[in-house]
């Protein structure tokens, strides 16, 4: 089955968040194997990319032109 992609939660305070109630994703863009991801977006659940990070599942279209793939990702590690 093939992967799906993820971005990490940005963390309030953190990330250069101001805090606010928007949750908003930061890159770079994490796989995620294809059952297991599509499982936790159908939960709206956080999922443990192939590099470790923990991501949401976007759908293609969510993704911004300019964010790349996590070099563990891509390369493996």
């Amino acid at each position: 089955m093939a992967n799906v992609i993820g971005l990490a939660v940005r963390r309030p305070g953190v990330d250069g968040d101001t805090g606010g109630g928007r949750e908003d994703r930061v890159g770079p863009l994490h796989a995620v194997e294809g059952t297991a991801g599509r499982a936790a977006a159908a939960r709206s659940a956080e999922v443990q990319a192939l590099c470790g990070a923990w991501v949401r599942v976007v759908a293609v279209e969510d993704v911004p032109d300019d964010t790349g793939l996590c070099e563990a990702c891509q390369y493996g590690s």
